[in-house]
């Protein structure tokens, strides 16, 4: 097997689990070598009270990039990107995603982190330049929120979702995936492409201990050309009233990892005998190798947040929420606890986690 090594671009912290510092690990229990360029070096997130640190500029990503060229260290298969804060720093990301293009042509997982609950954490300068490197994706990560600013356009139900997936491919995406979207699960029934034996509308097929919603989806298409009719699948998943912080830098590294296995398998069980149909449809209900993907992501991220949820609770048996994290050892509490979920990063538990092709009107 070809070695897998991935450049990944975003920020760190020396405590806790955001950026660079969520998504390394993972990447390295699922075979990837990683090499990370800091676009931030804290000493702790930004929900913290007090944090010191330095943002790097763009004129020093661009030379540590060089010195990765001059010492021939550029032979990555993927690259991912996360937080990169100034539009400088974006723009001289966009410079060195084009030089990598042509070397190798490497996977690259665009997560474009710009805010979230209808908020920008970042100047709104980004916003067209992110439009520009969306080009260069073979897979983009928004929430909802993203989405909606990359497109213009805003999320109410299936159908418009389905626009803002149409709109993101169209800029030249193959793979989409939102990675948190609220849904009515009533209008996602009624978009069911096939019939799902025990599936409910909220992709599960049992409610979870402690969940306090069911209408949180991870939606996921698949287009390999502007002639194909993308595929689009609906994961549901629970949430919990906590305050979680690093868990879109996690969703988007495990991405790389899971679709990198499933286009893999994809490409092994394509030499194999096609079985035959069941009920006339069995073929056009096989699910994509992104949905395959995601599958995997959600599961290993059900664990991952529930084991914070209760983790947040501690022996005082409250959950938290951000008007409570006000303290930094409230908001220790909160961080991933991702070392302590090493089995279900590696081996996730995908049993009640389905994904619900949905069809077009």
């Amino acid at each position: 097997m070809t070695s897998r090594r991935v450049l990944s671009i975003q920020s760190h912290i020396v405590s806790g689990y955001c950026g660079n510092k969520a998504a390394t690990f993972p990447l390295q229990l699922l075979g990837f070598d990683v090499d990370v360029m800091n676009t931030v070096n804290f000493s702790n997130h930004t929900g913290y009270p007090s944090w010191t640190g330095e943002k790097a500029t763009g004129e020093q990503l661009t030379k540590l990039f060089e010195g990765l060229q001059a010492s021939g260290l550029v032979d990555y298969t993927h690259i991912l990107t996360g937080y990169i804060g100034s539009s400088q720093n974006l723009a001289a990301v966009t410079e060195i995603i084009a030089k990598l293009e042509n070397h190798g042509n490497p996977f690259f997982v665009l997560d474009p982190v710009m805010g979230d609950n209808g908020q920008l954490y970042v100047q709104p300068d980004v916003i067209p330049i992110y439009k520009e490197l969306m080009k260069f994706a073979k897979a983009i990560t928004p929430n909802q929120f993203e989405a909606e600013v990359l497109t213009d356009k805003k999320i109410t139900d299936v159908k418009s979702c389905m626009e803002v997936i149409d709109i993101l491919h169209d800029a030249g995406v193959e793979n989409v995936v939102i990675t948190s979207v609220s849904l009515s699960p009533t209008d996602v029934a009624t978009h069911h492409a096939f019939g799902q034996n025990g599936v409910t509308a909220n992709g599960s097929s049992k409610k979870e201990e402690e969940a306090e919603d069911e209408s949180m989806y991870c939606v996921c298409s698949s287009r390999r050309s502007m002639e194909d009719i993308s595929r689009v699948f609906a994961i549901g998943f629970p949430t919990y009233e906590g305050y979680f912080t690093g868990t879109g830098d996690l969703f988007s590294a495990l991405l790389v990892a899971r679709l990198d296995e499933a286009v893999q398998q994809e490409a092994g069980s394509s030499q194999e005998k096609p079985s035959s149909l069941t009920n006339g449809h069995h073929a056009a209900k096989k699910e994509t190798a992104l949905s395959r993907a995601c599958i995997k992501v959600v599961a290993t991220m059900r664990a991952v947040v529930l084991r914070t949820y209760q983790a947040q609770k501690g022996t005082t048996g409250r959950s938290l929420d951000r008007t409570l994290a006000s303290s930094a050892a409230v908001v220790k509490r909160c961080e991933l606890q991702l070392i302590q979920s090493k089995r279900d990063i590696e081996h996730p538990d995908e049993t009640d986690v389905h994904a619900i092709e949905l069809r077009r009107e």
